[in-house]
């Protein structure tokens, strides 16, 4: 090859030489796949990884047994690759290796305070050692990103906070959680990005109109899981449906029930998660966390003569997740479907004030599972701390905590990152750490952030 590394991008070319003349090959490029193992939709075991082998070229050598091919590196896991060339029939002739550096890139070198600036890292992992990069904006650690998924490649947004003026952003790397200061000077995995740019300077610009004061990141069409469905009393025929299937607590939803019994009472009723997780070297292997029933918190309906039935309900407050729905006859649950449960604001109050000025926020719609349970809290992008979306409390729907504003008079930025609550896995160091990457690389389904804007007054 003309290179034995290279990044994300690059154009390299493979050379031929000494092969049978006139002979077609395949040009095959060894790496993995990479995904989150969770057990049950639920429980976090680390990232996982498998091989895969792709045909990237096939080449036909001259009358001199040479070939020249060239290859841009496409989207990919870090570190080492066996390049092959084989015949027709699978024969691997002769092999190689090439290493993918990582490297990093920032959409932009100014932003109105307020505002995000997007981090990309390529080539990310997928080993322990190089598979955990973290943001320090002005020396101060925001969270990490990963590329788990997509093939070594993720995405970060990271808040401009101010006083307006220059800033450093810097990415970093260490499979502990944090920061390792030698990765530029004397780490044996060598620098962050092999000689590429970590560190940028941020010009921070007073905004042109107030910034937003609170909102939560955009969520895409999604269904419930199934797993997370409690077992029914007895098998039928009866079918049950919501329409839509995801969406924040008061949401307008119908209910349909096809195939029961014609002019029978059917209670409808809400599931809630309701446990704890449990903590300590004398854990056990899974959570006690279960789906029970609340009553009397959907209508009791009747079927027609076709034994059918459709009703108008407005999606209660709950935690996040899958809110399974039973109906009920007779007391057993014969049919059962479910609401995917997206996560909303319910308090941002006040939005300004003196310093020491109590900020309470409240959150509804967070989940239980332990990829989204425990939005992890940054204010001026500095680490404050966790809260929990799963609570046996009368108020155990919604998250509440009061903050203390702080900081010179102007406008000051608080945001909520998903986290790993737990992991199997004790490498790399993933947990309840705020997981910047969240936008491409969170387990089993999309989980958003909060923002919020607070103005410190005179």
């Amino acid at each position: 090859m003309s290179d034995e590394s290279g990044y994300v991008g690059d154009t390299i070319t493979f050379h031929g030489r000494n092969f049978p003349t006139d002979e077609q090959f395949d040009i095959e490029w060894r790496t993995v796949e990479g995904s989150w193992g969770v057990l049950e939709a639920h429980e976090i075991v680390g990232p996982q990884f498998r091989p895969r082998t792709e045909t990237i070229a096939t080449v036909t050598t001259d009358a001199d047994g040479r070939f020249d091919h060239e290859w841009t590196i496409p989207e990919d896991y870090g570190s080492f690759h066996t390049v092959s060339v084989t015949t027709k029939d699978g024969t691997t002739v002769d092999q190689a290796e090439f290493e993918i550096s990582p490297w990093f890139e920032l959409d932009r070198k100014s932003a109105e305070l307020g505002d995000f600036v997007v981090v990309t890292g390529y080539g990310l992992g997928p080993g322990v050692m190089v598979n955990n990069y973290q943001v320090a904006w002005d020396n101060t650690t925001v969270g990490f990103l990963t590329g788990v998924r997509n093939r070594g490649t993720a995405t970060a947004e990271i808040r401009a906070v101010g006083p307006p003026g220059e800033h450093i952003l810097q990415v970093w790397r260490g499979y502990r959680g944090m920061p390792f200061l030698q990765n530029n000077t004397q780490s044996p995995y060598g620098k962050v990005a092999n000689g590429r740019q970590t560190a940028w300077t941020v010009d921070v610009t007073e905004p042109e109109t107030d910034p937003q004061t609170a909102w939560v990141d955009p969520m895409p069409e999604e269904r419930p899981l199934s797993t997370h469905y409690p077992e029914l009393d007895e098998a039928s025929e009866a079918e049950l449906s919501i329409s839509p299937e995801y969406g924040q607590s008061g949401t307008e939803a119908i209910i349909t029930g096809e195939q029961f019994q014609p002019h029978t009472e059917v209670d409808l009723i809400w599931y809630h998660h309701s446990g704890h997780e449990p903590q300590g070297p004398d854990k056990p292997p899974l959570p006690t966390i279960t789906a029970e029933p609340w009553p009397e918190t959907l209508p009791t309906v009747e079927t027609d003569a076709d034994g059918r039935f459709q009703v108008d309900v407005t999606i209660p407050k709950d935690i996040g997740s899958t809110r399974p729905i039973t109906a009920r006859v007779g007391g057993r649950d014969v049919a059962v479907t479910g609401f995917m449960m997206q996560p909303s604001i319910e308090t941002f109050s006040p939005t300004s004030g003196p310093v020491g000025t109590e900020i309470e926020i409240e959150l509804t719609g967070v989940g239980w599972t332990q990829y989204e349970m425990s939005p992890l809290f940054v204010y001026d992008n500095g680490p404050l701390g966790y809260a929990c979306g799963l609570s046996d409390k009368e108020d155990g729907t919604t998250i509440r905590t009061i903050l203390q504003a702080s900081g010179q008079p102007g406008w000051h930025f608080i945001d909520a990152y998903p986290t790993l609550f737990r992991m199997q896995e004790e490498e790399p160091e993933f947990e309840l750490n705020a997981h910047l990457s969240y936008l491409d690389n969170h387990p089993m389904r999309p989980v958003p952030a909060f923002h919020f804007a607070f103005e410190i007054t005179e």
